[in-house]
């Protein structure tokens, strides 16, 4: 069942309502709760505090049992169906949020894996291009990091597979390729084609990413550390 016409501009109010219910329920089953403390979680009055707790009960998002001045309130199936659409409503809004890297020196990591032979003739067949002979690093915040990372979740990389230098006596492990847009932030119209590289063996930091592409990337878009892309995923 649909229950997004409940989720319209005059109920957010009371999605706000059933959401920090939820909060204060947390794993129980249900919470004793009166309207003056419902109030005090939502810094409402008491009156209007009780308001919102009837028309969350006349939406059938919860039921209520009154036990003299305090209640209990139970989560129904339709109030979790409408935490279910909402949710899915913000993770959308969140995906759909400009994911952003600012510029940053490398160590020359990238440059080096990509001149081996073993990766570079797969580079070539499985992406499609023979890429620069280096990578571009982007530093990203927490923030966007996460939205990064909760994106990449959704999407099937093109998997560079490890492979053994005999002469050498050394293997080196797979690379997972994300394909993807980048463009400057203040110039979001010139798009290159790229891939974030997810190597196993890195000595970056937690918030750097590399960007592989056929051209160089710096050149290309002018760009100098400090410079913000944005990267949209394909």
């Amino acid at each position: 069942m649909d229950y997004k016409e409940n989720i319209s501009p005059e109920n957010y109010a009371n999605w706000f309502a059933l959401y920090h219910l939820c909060l204060n329920i947390g794993s129980q089953k249900a919470i004793h709760i009166s309207s003056v403390e419902f109030g005090k979680v939502l810094n409402l009055s008491q009156q209007t505090a009780s308001r919102r707790i009837n028309n969350l009960e006349e939406l059938g998002w919860i039921q209520r049992k009154v036990e003299g001045k305090e209640q209990i309130i139970r989560i129904t199936k339709k109030g979790a169906d409408s935490m279910l659409v909402m949710y899915k409503n913000l993770k959308q809004i969140l995906e759909e949020i400009l994911i952003v890297g600012e510029v940053t020196e490398g160590m020359g990591e990238g440059g080096y894996y990509v001149r081996i032979l073993g990766y570079l003739e797969q580079f070539q067949k499985k992406l499609g291009y023979i890429p620069y002979f280096g990578t571009l690093n982007l530093q990203f915040s927490d923030l966007n990091k996460e939205l990064l990372e909760e994106n990449l979740k959704t999407r099937i990389p093109v998997r560079i597979d490890g492979f053994e230098d005999k002469k050498l006596g050394r293997t080196y492990g797979s690379v997972d390729c994300f394909e993807c847009n980048v463009s400057r932030l203040d110039n979001q119209e010139n798009k290159i084609n790229a891939a974030i590289l997810r190597i196993k063996r890195t000595h970056h930091k937690k918030n750097i990413v590399e960007i592989l592409a056929e051209p160089y990337l710096r050149e290309v878009l002018k760009l100098r550390d400090g410079d913000r892309l944005r990267i949209e995923l394909r």
